[in-house]
Order: C-alpha cells, then sequence, then structure tokens
C-alpha cells in the first residue's frame, strides 16, 4: 500500500521486525555497530608490534619522532605526531609500537560510521520513487559501509603505524559533513558553523596528509556550486570558513617549534625558513609526482585495475558503476564533482615513482564506496518497483522476501566475501619479523655500536635505538640521507665522538667511508646491506642480521 507520502509500508516495516530500541535510534545504533565490527576486526588482524608489513615500513620513522618530539620525514605529519603521541600517553599496556598500531585501528574504525552517515545523507538526496521512507537509504548505507570496513586497502591500513587511518578518518568527516552543509544551504540556511567546522578539519588533516585535498576540493566546489552560480558575490563573506582552515593549518607550528629543541630526529631543520618549505612541500619526493617512466604506466593501470576490482569484490565494482551512473543522472553536480576526485586520486597515484603509491586510494574507494551505497539503493528500488508491477507470478508472490534477499545477498557478496577471501592475507596479528630483526641487531651491535643502515631496516632500528632501547646508545645512521648537508650536521652534534669532523662534501659513499674509518677500533660498527658497493670498500663479516665492519 501507498500512502499519502509516496512511501510504501514504511510503518509496517518499522513496527513489523525491527525492535523498539533500533527504532528509536537507528542511525546512532548503526554508527555504534559499524564502529565496534571494525575496530575488533582491526584489532584481532592488526602487527603486535613493529611491522613492515602492509606497507608498515614508515611506522619505526613515526613512532621515533612522536616519542622524542621530533620531526620525520616530509611532510612531517604534525597532526599524526601529536595525536598518535597524546592517544599513547592514555595507553597504560604494551609498548609504543603497540600503540601506533591500535591508533590506526581505531582511527580507521571511526572513519566506517562517517563513512555511512555521509552515504546515507547523499542517498536521501536522490529523488527515487519509492524508498520505503528513509528505510532503504539506511539500509543500503549501512550495508556498503560494512563493504567498506572491509575493503583491503583500508582494512590493511588500520593494522600498523601509518597515517592513512587517520586520512580515512577526516576524509569520511568531511564528507559527511560537505553533505549535510548543503542540505541546509539548499533550504536557506547559511550553515556557517557546519562550514567553519570543515575548513578547521580541513587545516588539521592537511597536517596529516595532503591528499584529502583530492576530495576536499571538488566536494567543497560542489557545496558553494549554487552561490558561485548565482550569487558569487556572496563568496566575498566567506571570510569566517577561511579564518577556520588557517586555524586547523596552525597545527604546523609543530615543527619548527620542535625542531628548535634539536629532537634526534630532525628531518630537514624546519625552523629554518628553507628547512620548514623542504619539509612542508616535501621537495625530497616532489620528482616522484608523474614521475613514473612511460614504460611502467601499462602494468600500474593493469594493477590498479585490479585493485579496483579486489576492494569491494566484482558485486562491488558493478554496483559502483551503476551507482555513478545514477548519480549522473539524477544529482550530475555530485556525480562531477566524486568523479573528479576519484579520478584525481587515481591518476596521481598510477603515476607517482613509488611502489607503494596505490595506498594514496584509500579516500578514492571512500568515494567508491558511496556510488557502491547509490547502486545498491538503485538495485533494490527497481526490484521492488518490478514486483509491484507484477499481478501475479513467481515475483509478485514472495514481494516480502525482495529487500531481504537483495540486501542478505549484498552482505555476502562484499563484506562477507572480503573477510572469507582477504582475512589471511592481511592478518599480520603474528608478525614480529621487523621486531624481532631489531632486537637481534641491538644484541649483536652491543652498547655504543654504530649501525650503519640502509632503506628498509633504517626507521625500526632509529625506533629500536630511540624509543625502545636508547639506554645501549646505538648511533644508526641512514646511508640514503648521507648526502644532505643538514643531516650530516645533524648527526656530528648527535654523536660527536663517533662522527668525524669536516667532510661537509665528501658524497655520502666517502661519508659512510669516513664514519667506518673513524670507529674502527673504538666502537663497534656494522652495516645492514652488503651490498657490492660497501663490499668494495670493507671487509665484511656476517653477524647475525648485520656485517660487521673489520677493515
Amino acid at each position: 500500500m501507498t500512502n499519502a507520502a509516496g512511501t510504501t509500508g514504511t510503518s509496517e516495516i518499522r513496527s513489523g521486525w525491527i525492535p523498539g530500541a533500533v527504532r528509536a535510534r537507528p542511525v546512532l545504533l548503526a554508527c555504534v555497530a559499524l564502529f565496534l565490527f571494525s575496530v575488533t576486526l582491526y584489532l584481532l588482524t592488526m602487527a603486535p608490534g613493529l611491522t613492515w608489513e602492509n606497507e608498515g615500513g614508515d611506522g619505526g620513522d613515526f613512532l621515533a619522532a612522536a616519542h622524542t618530539w621530533g620531526i620525520p620525514h616530509p611532510t612531517g605529519y604534525p597532526t599524526y605526531l601529536v595525536l598518535m603521541r597524546l592517544f599513547s600517553e592514555v595507553l597504560w599496556f604494551g609498548d609504543e609500537a603497540l600503540h601506533g598500531n591500535i591508533f590506526s585501528a581505531i582511527t580507521a574504525a571511526i572513519a566506517v560510521p562517517f563513512f555511512f552517515l555521509a552515504s546515507r545523507k547523499m542517498l536521501l538526496r536522490l529523488p527515487l520513487s519509492d524508498t520505503r521512507g528513509r528505510y532503504l537509504p539506511f539500509a543500503a548505507a549501512l550495508v556498503t559501509a560494512l563493504g567498506f570496513a572491509t575493503s583491503n586497502l583500508h582494512w590493511s591500513q588500520a593494522t600498523i603505524t601509518e597515517v592513512y587511518a587517520l586520512n580515512a578518518m577526516f576524509v569520511s568527516m568531511f564528507g559527511w559533513l560537505a553533505l549535510v552543509a548543503r542540505a541546509r544551504m539548499d533550504r536557506g540556511e547559511s550553515a556557517r558553523n557546519i562550514r567553519l567546522a570543515m575548513a578547521i578539519i580541513l587545516g588539521i588533516a592537511l597536517g596529516n596528509h595532503v591528499t584529502i585535498v583530492f576530495v576536499a576540493a571538488p566536494l567543497g566546489a560542489w557545496m558553494y556550486w549554487p552561490t558561485l552560480r548565482n550569487s558569487p558575490q556572496h563568496l566575498r563573506q566567506e571570510w569566517l570558513p577561511l579564518a577556520g582552515l588557517i586555524a586547523g593549518l596552525t597545527v604546523y607550528i609543530y615543527a619548527p617549534v620542535a625542531s628548535a629543541q634539536d629532537p634526534p630526529l630532525n628531518w630537514f631543520f624546519p625552523d629554518s625558513f628553507s628547512g620548514f618549505s623542504s619539509m612542508a612541500s616535501a621537495s625530497l619526493y616532489q620528482s616522484y609526482v608523474f614521475g613514473l617512466p612511460a614504460e611502467g604506466i601499462d602494468d600500474r593501470l593493469v594493477s590498479g585495475a585490479r585493485l579496483w576490482l579486489t576492494q569491494f569484490t566484482a558485486l562491488g565494482a558493478i554496483l559502483g558503476l551503476v551507482g555513478v551512473l545514477l548519480l549522473w543522472e539524477r544529482m550530475r553536480t555530485l556525480a562531477v564533482a566524486t568523479a573528479v576526485s576519484f579520478l584525481g586520486l587515481f591518476i596521481y597515484s598510477i603515476a607517482y615513482n613509488s611502489f607503494d603509491s596505490y595506498v594514496f586510494l584509500v579516500p578514492a574507494f571512500l568515494v567508491f564506496g558511496m556510488w557502491i551505497s547509490a547502486g545498491l539503493l538503485n538495485l533494490a528500488t527497481t526490484m521492488i518497483a518490478v514486483a509491484e508491477r507484477r499481478q501475479s507470478g513467481w515475483l509478485a508472490m514472495r514481494k516480502r522476501w525482495i529487500l531481504p534477499t537483495v540486501f542478505a545477498g549484498a552482505l555476502i557478496g562484499m563484506p562477507l566475501w572480503s573477510i572469507a577471501f582477504n582475512y589471511e592475507g592481511i592478518d599480520i596479528s603474528d608478525d614480529t619479523e621487523a621486531a624481532d630483526y631489531v632486537d637481534e641487531a641491538f644484541s649483536v651491535a652491543g652498547d655504543r655500536a654504530v649501525i650503519i643502515a640502509e632503506d628498509i631496516p633504517t626507521f625500526g632500528l632509529w625506533y629500536q635505538s630511540l624509543v625502545a632501547d636508547p639506554d645501549r646508545d646505538v648511533a644508526v645512521i641512514a646511508t640514503f640521507l648521507l648526502g644532505f648537508d643538514w643531516y650530516w650536521e645533524h648527526i656530528e652534534r648527535q654523536f660527536p665522538d663517533r662522527v668525524p669532523d669536516g667532510f661537509e662534501n665528501a658524497g655520502a659513499l666517502n661519508r659512510t667511508k669516513a664514519i667506518a674509518a673513524h670507529n674502527l677500533g673504538l666502537n663497534p660498527v656494522f652495516i645492514t646491506d652488503d651490498e657490492d658497493r660497501f663490499a668494495a670498500e670493507f671487509e665484511l663479516l656476517e653477524d647475525g642480521p648485520l656485517w660487521r665492519i673489520e677493515g
């Protein structure tokens, strides 16, 4: 039966099989349930400590910087450092590496209910003829949120110490607030406080990871589109959100203040203007942007397509394409905004010349998940419409089972399928490789040793020397930074008895040789890799996970 408002059986659905407590506050209860489900999944599968799995190699750098109030690799990530350090101070159990992983699990889990709120808000804007009141948008958003929670990229970043889980939280919050603000502005309200909150969140989020811009810029433009189209002069009065953005960006004050204390980890010395500019602009990595060689593009495109197909399973991929087409038909400006966001992130990730650039796609799949919710809603409403047009037959006799079947199929086809097929690959709850490596390395090296570190082990060894086991006073020196004068000056001050004077313009290899020669006969000196360029210069003796330099 259809009531005057154009809905069919809403009161019957609500009173029949949904408990009273859920009917009272379904959205709040759904958010709580989504968070609890997600955080449980992530805590069960996260690493127990330091890890290199799931692209967690930067974790040691973040942990060492956060727990010495230092500066990690560009862009400095002040928001992440401060929040993770404060979170760690609250916990009374476990070590700092465990705390970093728990922080990711919780922030990734917070992203899921905000994704649900954003998807639901978007679906409520769709002018479909039959959404059963608010029940179908609610159900479609809920099922898709579970699909996002179990998408393998977001899930994998929830298990390690990295910035991408927190980035997903900020992106989902911003997206939800943009939809809320636009809805109120369409009703003639100013939504000034919401836009101020969005601006502050954006500023703070930029202190975590700059890829939020790929979502914030198109959604912000969509939110302001009616104003831009009808009365652009009113944008001159938008000083409050601008002030909020600037207020949020003040999180970057952390960098020069912390750097001025000369912490043991102090990339680029951002207490100077040139150092701050190099850090905040990530000058070290600028050549990576659109730096992928032409011959690598085909392979990267194939990998990107495969990753897209596996995030929400094949069912989700199909529903997402259906959903964006529906948005194009019913809400074209929002379809354009989200498409710009998704494609911008996809192109940036594909063309970025780094083996792990695919992790930039977490916000892109968050956007794609919103398309999936639209596709799922369209499927449900279409099936109901077809059934109700039929007066007889198998489908007409089973109308009451259509919606449960559609949503049960979506649950099986996305989140349950993802858990079944991704759990083993993502689960790193028993991974101790990185932790075992640094423990054994320090056991072999002994007190006051010098470890000349190459690539992946470096950050873990920094964490061990500065946070987990500082009493050993082990000097961990990164060969890949020895070419920078600022780094040479820094380790000269940090380890004056183990780093020789001079060699200001000697180059990385000559500086490595000088450190080794200076310490031979005085302090144990090791290197983490027996590459040919080192084997040709030194006599290397394998000693546990390290190579001892003998002469």
